[in-house]
């Protein structure tokens, strides 16, 4: 649970052109470069038409690239820029969301989204979560999203706010920004007793929503955390029968 202010899975098949198997460096010219150029283009790098000259433009492109990816932005295109960018090419897509409007949340002030950070609520009771994250007496909490047992995904905060779901934390020990200025908080309806089964159409939802969301705010797998993570000693959640690989294995298809 959030603590005070203080269907389908990703499909894992990439669509377009086949990439080429490389090396490629500026000065190549020919069909191979040509179907680079036209994976850029896809993926909106690289403007005009792929004439197959790997020149300056190309190599500005595949960097621009490569720094997104996190990979040695060099401009050269060999085996991990092609694994990155058949990723890349793997489409995401955000689950259908019901609207359940909180009012607990504040501006982000230009902080950057790039961490995610999973809860469970303490409660089995869809209804009790709602009303918590949404009320506006004693402390006040949110969240993001919450996720029913049924797979049903609200969202109640809009990503581009903060949500009060990490209280007193940090990341590795950084505390500014805040946890909750740079984070996106999902909860799951779960007693967190360690007995109560995470349902299979929460697994589900989460393998769709985490990907598409570490992929459209360019979130570090690495910042992929639980609560107790960001809160270590203070929180456990979510709680140690979640299938932490079953998300992770959503995410590497796509990232």
């Amino acid at each position: 649970m959030p603590t005070p202010t203080s269907n389908a899975r990703t499909a894992a098949t990439p669509t377009g052109p086949d990439l080429p198997e490389g090396p490629l460096s500026e000065g190549s010219k020919g069909p191979e470069a040509q179907r680079l150029q036209f994976v850029l283009i896809q993926l909106k790098y690289l403007g005009g038409r792929a004439d197959g000259d790997f020149g300056p433009k190309t190599k500005d492109a595949l960097m621009r690239f490569q720094r997104d990816w996190r990979l040695t932005a060099d401009g050269t295109y060999g085996p991990a820029t092609r694994t990155a960018l058949l990723k890349a090419l793997t489409p995401v897509h955000k689950p259908p969301v019901v609207s359940k409007p909180s009012p607990n949340f504040e501006s982000r002030n230009g902080v950057d989204i790039d961490v995610i950070v999973l809860h469970h609520t303490g409660s089995n009771r869809v209804s009790v979560d709602l009303a918590t994250l949404r009320s506006t007496k004693g402390s006040r909490v949110s969240s993001h999203y919450l996720l029913s047992p049924t797979g049903t995904l609200y969202q109640l905060v809009p990503d581009n706010k903060v949500a009060w779901h990490a209280g007193v934390s940090s990341l590795r020990g950084v505390t500014t920004p805040s946890v909750n200025a740079r984070s996106i908080g999902i909860e799951i309806t779960n007693d967190g007793s360690g007995q109560t089964p995470f349902t299979e159409a929460q697994y589900r939802a989460l393998e769709q929503l985490v990907p598409y969301l570490a992929r459209t705010y360019k979130v570090p797998k690495e910042n992929i955390l639980g609560h107790r993570d960001v809160a270590p000693g203070r929180k456990t959640d979510p709680a140690d029968n979640f299938d932490w690989e079953r998300v992770r294995r959503a995410v590497d298809q796509v990232l």
